[in-house]
């Protein structure tokens, strides 16, 4: 994340520390909604990205329910 400044993490820590509370409550709550954010975006990337079936694949699998509903009724 660039905040269009370069602060050390010292810095930023001393920043939030001369925060008030409701400030703080309301950093706290930006916060937890950003990784939300991130947490659903992460979801649905990996979702998008899995591997999916190939026709071969489907037709394969159509082929060996077959033969096991086949071999149940045995």
């Amino acid at each position: 994340m660039h905040t269009g400044k370069d602060i050390q993490f010292d810095q930023l820590l001393a920043q939030l520390r001369g925060l008030s509370d409701h400030q703080r409550r309301q950093l706290k709550a930006e916060l937890e909604r950003l990784e939300e954010i991130s947490i659903d975006n992460s979801l649905e990337e990996f979702l998008l990205s899995a591997p999916t079936f190939s026709e071969n694949q489907i037709k394969t699998i159509e082929e060996t329910r077959k033969a096991i509903d086949q071999w149940r009724k045995n």
